[in-house]
């Protein structure tokens, strides 16, 4: 007999910032209500299966809060650029992605090079894969921290 994959085994390993995390488990307390289930319901598993770093250490090519990111979507040659933001931040960004989205819950904690599939609003599914990470606020402070100590 050959044993089930569940769809968590399937899905790529991902990795959060402590502080993204607290900051996004006090936003779902706040919104979840008001939000669309489906994307809430997908924050709240991609953060319960997320393995979590410190700010300080985590990788420059993994998708955090405020990430620009560029990706694009199976089948499609063009490429999207997004940057990902926090709820009411989407004056502050051209291109900005709320994570309380279903695009933008699965664009988080994804590392350049994977892909994932996510429930797009009409009820089928997406998948996207991580092109590029333009910019990361973590990364960018380490390397603005490590310039001024020279």
């Amino acid at each position: 007999m050959i044993p089930s994959i569940s769809r968590t085994d399937m899905m790529p390993e991902i990795q959060i910032t402590r502080a993204n995390r607290e900051l996004l488990n006090q936003i779902l307390a706040d919104h979840a209500p008001i939000r669309s289930w489906r994307a809430v319901e997908f924050l709240v598993r991609e953060l319960t299966r997320a393995t979590i770093v410190d700010d300080d250490i985590a990788p420059a090519d993994v998708v955090t809060m405020r990430s620009r990111v560029r990706f694009r979507e199976e089948g499609d040659a063009t490429t999207e650029m997004v940057t990902l933001t926090y709820p009411g931040e989407s004056d502050l960004y051209e291109d900005a992605m709320s994570v309380l989205t279903p695009l933008g819950a699965a664009l988080l904690g994804l590392s350049k090079g994977q892909s994932i599939s996510y429930p797009k609003p009409d009820g089928g599914m997406r998948t996207i894969t991580i092109i590029e990470i333009r910019y990361q606020p973590e990364a960018a402070r380490h390397k603005a921290s490590s310039f001024a100590g020279t």
